[in-house]
């Protein structure tokens, strides 16, 4: 018996890129002092509080199925959440919860992208972005964005390769390069976006993490 295809093809004939990260767990695990500088996450633990309130929610009787597009009340939270922090006006019909930001854009490509589907993305980029994209069946397509430019996606360049693609995966504030895309990067992008038909899917899991300046959303 063989796996499907989807998954044969995940990697792309490459690896599968967590073999620093790997490397970087089992030096820890020896007890190696190790600076980590991959995945994003936090050297510090859930605050007690939330696991507290967890525990009671669940006692409560939270515990059942939830309605796919997640708890209403939750939703609304993010909504408004949304509404104060952008001037973007948000309800709970714009929101659906998902088990976490990896699976956001996964179901995000499934939902647009049919099998063959050219969809592109900001290169440099997050280790998983091309196997997400094969694991809809789509083919990824790189649009490099250059350090002579501050990696700041060109309009053009993306333009370049648009032509009968269908979606569009961009990441501002930028993993790895932590740049934060201008409003006239993302102005180019939309347009380029509005001219090609393209689905645009803006990551913007490090919203928050900006030294100086506001984070900008294309909903803007």
């Amino acid at each position: 018996m063989q796996a499907s295809q989807r998954i044969t093809s995940i990697l792309g004939g490459g690896s599968d890129g967590w073999e620093l990260f790997n490397k970087a767990r089992a030096m820890m695990a020896a007890g190696t002092d190790v600076i980590e500088l991959t995945i994003g996450e936090h050297d510090i633990r859930t605050a007690a509080p939330i696991l507290q309130d967890m525990h009671r929610s669940a006692l409560a009787g939270n515990t059942g199925y939830a309605s796919i597009p997640g708890v209403p009340a939750l939703r609304d939270a993010i909504a408004q959440r949304v509404t104060d922090r952008t001037g973007v006006p948000t309800t709970r019909d714009n929101v659906m919860i998902t088990p976490g930001g990896q699976s956001a854009l996964y179901a995000s490509h499934f939902a647009v992208c049919d099998p063959g589907d050219r969809a592109l993305f900001i290169d440099p980029f997050y280790a998983t972005y091309p196997g997400t994209l094969r694991g809809v069946s789509a083919k990824p397509v790189r649009i490099e964005a250059r350090a002579d430019n501050a990696f700041q996606p060109r309009a053009a360049d993306i333009s370049a390769q648009a032509r009968g693609a269908k979606s569009l995966l961009i990441n501002s504030p930028n993993n790895p390069t932590g740049v934060v895309y201008t409003r006239q990067t993302l102005e180019g992008i939309a347009a380029v976006c509005q001219e090609h038909d393209l689905w645009l899917i803006s990551d913007e899991v490090y919203d928050t993490q900006l030294r100086t300046g506001a984070h900008l959303i294309p909903r803007a």
